[in-house]
């Protein structure tokens, strides 16, 4: 069907979608980390917290009664450095761990657009198409699910250990808070250990239902693609990359040169001859000022022979063209200065042999 969405999305739509707040994300995985991270942190402080909250508890009990409250500075201290050291603690540690699972998430976004005014969200009809659509099922269905298994979990667990809690209520009543106590930490594992399954099916989720929002029409692909081929800043970068890959591949045929005549030092004009190949000799490179030097650093690095030839350089620089064969009327010259490299060449192979 025409204008039916069946594309996946263009970098530039989804840059266009971050831009207006919308990502993929899960609120049910922060709730996961969130809790997880107190079960954690409750688990390995709990003793202490206990024990300094029982200290304080049973000195204050232990004050006559006449005592005067203000020569009792200590507990009030005591009191602050408990709320400090766990309650201060705590909320700093689970402001930074939301951070994170939201950047983790999303990566670092800044965007106001979701705080703009926009009357389309005050539309009845859109708010009746949204109680229908495919995301609110969903969440729904989320909700449900954890309603049912969360009280199943709790259920379960009361009924494999009610027995044991009743065979409790003759133990001193310290034993039973502890046993308590670890049964609750327990049936928070579960629940949490659920919940953090639960935010992981709901980011796969989350991420589906958000690649299906964005994806695009063949057209709309298509019409990308033309407004980005019309973008002068993206034509100049096409022809800047261009421009660079001629330009190394130039210099890497400057390697395989026989010559480089100069002018010597403001022209670089590099031919190569194939007598089986070539009806006449090529130019595979040429340059003015920066890019003559550099073509002749390469000549000098490779072995190529250089050439001064002021008037030969400027006539092929200003005549022929890279990749093509020079003008008949330089034939002439140019075999001269080829005869001569090839001599050149002989000598120092005779001289080596």
């Amino acid at each position: 069907m025409p204008g039916e969405k069946t594309e996946k999305a263009t970098p530039k739509r989804r840059e266009e979608a971050r831009k207006k707040g919308q990502v993929a994300k899960s609120i049910e995985l922060n709730t996961a980390a969130l809790l997880f991270i107190a079960l954690i942190f409750f688990y390995f402080n709990a003793g202490n917290f206990v024990d300094t909250t029982s200290y304080s508890f049973n000195y204050f009990l232990s004050l006559p009664r006449n005592v005067d409250l203000n020569n009792v500075g200590s507990l009030y201290k005591d009191i602050i450095k408990i709320f400090f050291m766990y309650a201060g603690v705590f909320f700093i540690l689970l402001i930074i761990i939301a951070l994170l699972v939201n950047v983790v998430q999303t990566g670092i976004m800044l965007s106001f657009e979701k705080l703009s005014f926009d009357l389309e969200k005050l539309n009845p009809i859109n708010g009746i198409k949204n109680l229908f659509s495919l995301r609110a099922f969903g969440e729904l269905a989320k909700s449900i699910l954890k309603i049912i298994i969360i009280f199943s979990i709790l259920y379960f667990f009361i009924k494999t250990k009610y027995k044991s809690w009743l065979d409790l209520t003759d133990q001193p009543i310290n034993v039973f808070m502890v046993v308590l106590a670890k049964n609750m930490f327990l049936i928070a594992f579960y629940l949490v250990l659920f919940i953090i399954f639960l935010a992981i099916l709901d980011y796969i989720y989350q991420k589906f239902i958000f690649e299906r929002s964005i994806m695009m029409s063949k057209e709309e692909v298509k019409e990308e693609f033309k407004q980005m081929e019309g973008d002068p800043k993206i034509k100049a970068k096409i022809r800047k990359m261009q421009m660079e890959l001629a330009r190394r591949r130039m210099m890497e045929n400057v390697k395989t040169a026989d010559v480089v005549i100069t002018n010597p030092t403001h022209i670089a004009v590099a031919l190569k001859y194939d007598q089986s190949k070539m009806n006449a000799p090529k130019v595979v490179a040429k340059g003015l000022n920066e890019v003559a030097q550099r073509i002749k650093e390469i000549a000098l690095k490779n072995d190529v022979v250089i050439v001064e030839n002021p008037p030969i350089a400027q006539s092929l620089y200003k005549k022929a063209q890279i990749d093509k064969e020079i003008p008949v009327e330089l034939y002439e010259t140019i075999a001269k200065i080829l005869s001569y490299v090839y001599n050149l060449k002989n000598k120092k192979t005779n001289k080596l042999l």
